[in-house]
């Protein structure tokens, strides 16, 4: 029978109830988590800086709040495990060992791209990270998502396959064949949705009815759980629980992560349909600084360390934006190389 919860502060429950439920996890996973969403947002504060004095081709697209989700859910999942992240999880990537200066080299079309400069803005991955090149219409990277969980069953690999999608994404179709196809096959897939309040321009009240996307899983027959997307530990817990059935061979399970796009759809777009408040409430809620503060609390970290690893996105920040910039243009007579397969 499908559960639904919709507990969304799970994670800094069990925080407020003491250091204890902190003190008790992976020390060095939790400080890796922090390090990658540092790093998340220093690459993206980098990126936008960029994008502003003309570095890069096109446009922007940024995560900005969606860190805890992106790396919360991705710190979940075994090195051979199936990724098929969104625009808004560089911290998906960057967990995986996808380097800040690829990204980069991304939008900018240069040679030294996961795709060797034939496609830029949003579109890369690493197929040797098992990371699923996105394509521009989300969720159509569900689809794909539940055939990598049906070929590592077909095998009998121990294979997961974590996938992301926007709130928007839940109305169109391939959401809704991918997630029966998966229920009833009883795929090893995870299914996040990052509800980030807004479908481009399109706020929550005019795209479902429903009091959540969680809730939707109940028409699969599947679990779906609601939490703070601002709150690494929550998104961490719920994911890993997902992790867990799938791996198990007890089917998908949906986990719905709450936060707020605070740039526009893309850095072009300047997003004043979006109620200032909105921004001003959800100001507060930072998730990389939240993180910080439970483990400052906690003792995990101190401030030193914290201090040290601002300084050190920072500056791998900026030596990615130098490596990126001198990288090589795609050469112009290798354009017909890796269209047909050999």
């Amino acid at each position: 029978m499908a559960t639904h919860t919709t507990n969304a502060t799970r994670g800094q429950r069990k925080a407020a109830e003491g250091n204890t439920s902190v003190a008790e996890r992976d020390p060095e996973l939790l400080r890796r988590i922090y390090q990658i969403m540092v790093l998340t947002r220093a690459v993206e504060d980098r990126m936008v800086a960029m994008y502003k004095g003309g570095d890069l081709l096109g446009s922007l697209y940024t995560g900005h709040w969606h860190e805890a989700i992106s790396v919360g859910a991705a710190s979940t999942l075994r090195p051979d495990d199936y990724l098929a992240p969104i625009h808004r999880d560089l911290g998906a990537h960057l967990w995986r060992g996808m380097e800040p200066w690829q990204v980069m080299a991304s939008f900018m079309g240069k040679a030294t791209s996961p795709t060797g400069g034939r496609d830029g803005t949003l579109h890369y991955g690493r197929l040797d990270l098992g990371i699923y090149n996105l394509p521009s219409h989300i969720p159509a990277n569900f689809p794909v998502a539940t055939g990598m969980a049906f070929a590592a069953r077909y095998r009998g690999e121990d294979r997961v396959c974590l996938a992301f999608c926007g709130d928007g994404s839940t109305s169109r179709a391939d959401f809704h064949e991918s997630l029966t196809i998966a229920s009833v096959q009883k795929l090893p897939n995870i299914f996040v949705i990052e509800n980030n309040q807004f479908a481009y321009s399109t706020p929550l009240s005019l795209q479902s009815s429903s009091e959540s996307f969680a809730i939707k899983a109940v028409a699969y027959g599947i679990p779906g759980v609601k939490v703070d997307g601002t709150d690494a530990l929550a998104v961490h817990d719920a994911v890993a629980e997902a992790v867990g059935r799938a791996r198990a061979g007890e089917g998908p399970s949906i986990v719905e992560g709450v936060t707020m796009r605070m740039h526009g759809h893309a850095e072009h777009d300047p997003a004043d349909y979006v109620p200032h408040a909105m921004y001003e409430e959800w100001a507060k809620k930072d998730p990389v600084e939240l993180f910080e503060s439970v483990l400052l609390d906690a003792g995990v970290i101190d401030a030193d360390k914290a201090k040290q690893v601002r300084e050190e996105a920072r500056q791998l920040a900026i030596a990615a934006r130098r490596k990126a910039l001198a990288d090589p243009m795609p050469d112009a007579s290798t354009v017909e190389e890796g269209v047909y397969a050999d």
